[in-house]
């Protein structure tokens, strides 16, 4: 009782437990959740700004690359456009993004042209313009952005996109020249001619490479299973020129990143390459140390950019110098300290396209609150996990005790049951080996006592072995088709000594059509003789067994339905659901000291089992018990 008292302790005492974790839990992941939810926005929010930097930066490098830049507007650019090209087809990681070249003349006093870049041989043959070029041709023909440097590079998508770059007229004036060696001041003028270098972009390369690759730098390899990526152009009605949703219409963004972007390398880099392949006298490092005051005029920015750095002047006639020694000459290159100064007014209109990203599980809020709610529904399976093993183990503790308790009850009540028979039998052999005995009845007596007390004891140590291997699985059924007339015959003879022992009579109803049945011979003999043998036990003071056959069926097949019927005490109903359990045996029968082990019909049960049939019980208190044990004829996979 005191361990059943702790034990029921114990079990309060982790329901609790597992109560106030359950608490602490829902409360430290709602604090976990808001923290990641702001950690995730900021991280979404730089990694977005990373994905624009660098999808920017691809065609940043291909403006720049193709930048022309001339000293005279008549000077022929044939030759910069294929160096152009042959260094980004050599050296980009997307050679190719670009389809064509065009160069287009966008003059409004002149007549327009357009001019397709070939290589073999290399050539601007003049072509008739495509609608979509035509549309862009119309598009940047407006007065307001000609004559002005544009500090963007930015692409125009649609159905077919385009990159443009002004072709640049770069014009140095030599302001003073001092004494050789000196400071030498140089002014700096950059316009933009007419003509444009138009690239028609490969859209595919741009779906398909550039954007999954930059996406899964940022957002992992699994980015397309978690989230919508989608380019747009954000106007009045959105043109999307990209997205991976599946949806037509695009969920809001979570996070929204402009395209637009400015820098004035576009100006000052003087055809010099991305790749490190300057091609001027200029270095490339001579955008180091740039200045700039800025106001807005027209629309647009008025910039005056200065520099100061010291470089190597060969570039101007001036600078060189001729020392003879003795009969040889050689060219001194000087270096002296140049400044370089421009002012230009540059186009500063921004970029309608947009970056947006949003989870495809819903809003930002909804992904944390699934995820809060995901750790949730997993910490606190764990912890249901914690109490139904908590009282599992309660439970079973409690039936290992019980099942204790009945194994000890079993050797306690087969020692009784194996001491009887064994006394007896010894008792009856020393009287016999004594010569106690003379008379010849008396010794024939004797050894029809010791022939049924060793059956008895060979009985029960049989149902004891058949048991043992049942419980371990040691026990193998030899399943042959056994005749029915031959089994009930062996059934009868085995009971007979029993029944007369008792003054009892067995009836015998058999009404069956069937000849045999598929099983274990040896199993089913040991469950209708261990049947009919607790109808025997358990008869009172009735006289009468009845034993019934009949055909059957069973899941709507041929089988055989056996009833061993007694007409003595019968069981209680609340007893009845546990007959069938290993050392059970009821008050009743334990009360009146009825010799048995409790292993009989759990036994009975297991066999039934094994040949995939079906018993069941009726009883009533004072009037009797019947078992019933239906068995499959046909062959069964036992």
């Amino acid at each position: 009782m005191n361990n059943t008292k702790y034990i029921y302790a114990f079990l309060g005492l982790m329901v609790v437990a597992l109560l106030t974790l359950a608490v602490l839990q829902y409360q430290w992941l709602g604090s976990v959740s808001d923290a990641e939810k702001e950690r995730l926005d900021q991280n979404l929010t730089a990694a977005s700004k990373n994905f624009v930097e660098d999808f920017n930066e691809v065609f940043t490098d291909l403006g720049t690359v193709f930048k022309i830049q001339v000293s005279s507007p008549d000077e022929d650019i044939r030759p910069s456009l294929s160096l152009s090209l042959q260094t980004w087809l050599a050296n980009s990681n997307y050679p190719g993004l670009v389809d064509s070249v065009f160069v287009v003349n966008t003059s409004d006093t002149e007549a327009q042209g357009v001019f397709l870049f070939s290589t073999d041989p290399v050539l601007l043959n003049s072509v008739q313009p495509s609608e979509a070029i035509e549309d862009w041709v119309e598009k940047n023909k407006d007065e307001a952005i000609q004559n002005k440097v544009s500090l963007r590079v930015q692409p125009e998508f649609g159905e077919d996109s385009f990159l443009s770059i002004p072709v640049q007229f770069i014009d140095m004036i030599q302001v003073s020249n001092k004494e050789f060696g000196k400071k030498v001041e140089v002014q700096l003028s950059v316009d933009q001619l007419d003509d444009v270098v138009l690239i028609k972009l490969d859209n595919e390369v741009i779906r398909k490479e550039i954007i999954p690759d930059i996406a899964s730098t940022y957002y992992s390899d699994s980015y397309d299973d978690q989230y919508t990526l989608s380019l747009l152009r954000n106007d009045e009605v959105p043109y999307v020129y990209f997205t991976n949703g599946e949806s037509k219409e695009l969920p809001n963004p979570d996070v929204s990143t402009s395209l637009d972007q400015f820098s004035f390398n576009n100006v000052l880099v003087f055809q010099s390459s991305p790749f490190g392949r300057g091609r001027t006298p200029f270095s490339d490092s001579l955008r180091i140390g740039l200045r700039e005051t800025d106001e807005f005029v027209e629309g647009g920015l008025k910039l005056n950019v200065a520099g100061e750095r010291e470089i190597q002047t060969h570039f101007m006639s001036q600078s060189y110098s001729t020392i003879r020694t003795g009969d040889s000459s050689q060219w001194n290159v000087q270096t002296s300290d140049t400044t370089f100064s421009s002012n230009f007014a540059a186009s500063l209109a921004s970029s309608p396209w947009q970056f947006w990203l949003s989870f495809k599980e819903g809003s930002l809020d909804a992904f944390v609150n699934k995820t809060r709610n995901r750790n949730l529904g997993i910490s606190f399976g764990i912890l249901f996990i914690l109490g139904i093993s908590v009282v599992l183990i309660v439970v079973f503790t409690q039936r290992s005790r019980e099942l204790a308790d009945q194994q000890m009850l079993f050797v306690a009540g087969v020692s009784h049951e194996l001491r009887t028979p064994i006394t007896v039998i010894r008792s009856a052999a020393e009287n016999l080996s004594e010569g106690v005995v003379q008379s010849e009845a008396r010794k024939k007596e004797y050894a029809h006592l010791m022939v049924k007390e060793g059956r008895r004891l060979s009985d029960m140590i049989d149902q004891i072995m058949e048991f043992s291997g049942i419980q371990t699985g040691k026990r193998v059924y030899h399943l042959t088709q056994i005749d029915l007339e031959k089994l009930f015959n062996s059934i009868k003879e085995e009971s007979l000594h029993l029944l007369e022992e008792k003054g009892m009579h067995l009836e015998y109803s058999i009404n069956t059509k069937q000849k045999s049945i598929y099983g274990d011979s040896d199993a089913l003999f040991l469950c209708i003789s261990n049947l009919i043998n607790n109808a025997i036990k358990f008869s009172g003071d009735s006289k009468k067994i009845l034993l019934k056959v009949d055909d059957d069926l069973s899941k709507n097949k041929p089988a055989l339905k056996i009833q061993v019927h007694d007409y003595g005490i019968g069981i209680p109903v609340e007893e009845q659901v546990s007959i069938f359990k290993p050392f059970f045996r009821g008050e009743k029968p334990t009360n009146d000291q009825v010799k048995g082990n409790g292993i009989g019909l759990s036994l009975v049960k297991k066999v039934v089992n094994a040949h995939q049939g079906e018993i069941e019980v009726k009883s009533k208190e004072g009037e009797g018990s019947v078992f019933i044990v239906t068995l499959p004829i046909e062959e069964a996979d036992v």
